[in-house]
């Protein structure tokens, strides 16, 4: 304990590990005004700022017990956390933004659809899952782990173990059977791609 009483992160740390929830609560409220200004700097976005700070704080509760008091402080282990998911967090956005460039890239001119049939948001994601599952499997997975998980084709050619040729040919075949399954649903695939990463589903 410390001279007030209070435990210290490290006790803290220890409590959580054991599965203290009031411990976590204890740690969140003394730290949240200074992360949660770290993850909305890196988003720009309170909503997405939040989320990341429950992950956070969830990751603790399964690291706690790894926490290495030599390695540095509490608090300079918490901001690492945050700041690296937050950054993870954009990185999957970009990567959403790029594919979903991709695609429209391959778009062909207006077919002079109504232009106020556009679905909304929620409903394009939902369609665009739908119009992944359409693809053959190797293609679906190469665009589910780009557009999903932010990956790039390289390091999805590393994970999978195969040529980046073989990806980047398999991310061409889908992007265009992907474009015209959307097409078909008229699905705005830019709007899709502002959402950013607060959509996975």
């Amino acid at each position: 304990m410390t001279g007030q009483g209070l435990p210290s992160d490290i006790e803290l740390l220890r409590s959580i590990a054991e599965g203290d929830v009031h411990a976590m609560g204890t740690l969140y409220d003394r730290y949240v005004s200074t992360v949660f200004p770290v993850a909305l700097r890196i988003l720009r976005d309170r909503s997405e700022a939040e989320d990341v700070l429950h992950d956070a704080f969830v990751a603790v509760r399964e690291r706690a017990g790894q926490y290495a008091p030599e390695r540095g402080s509490v608090i300079a282990w918490l901001v690492t956390l945050v700041r690296n998911l937050s950054i993870d967090r954009t990185r999957r956005r970009v990567r959403r933004g790029e594919l979903a460039r991709d695609v429209v890239a391959h778009e062909p001119p207006p077919s002079g659809r109504d232009p106020e049939r556009l679905t909304s948001e929620a409903e394009g994601r939902h369609k665009v899952r739908r119009a992944l599952a359409t693809l053959p499997e190797a293609q679906r997975q190469t665009l589910e782990i780009a557009f999903f998980e932010g990956l790039s084709y390289p390091e999805i050619a590393e994970r999978e173990g195969v040529p980046l040729g073989t990806i980047k040919s398999r991310a061409a075949r889908a992007l265009a059977a992907l474009r015209d399954a959307l097409a078909e649903e008229g699905v705005d695939i830019e709007a899709v791609a502002r959402q950013g990463a607060g959509s996975s589903a």
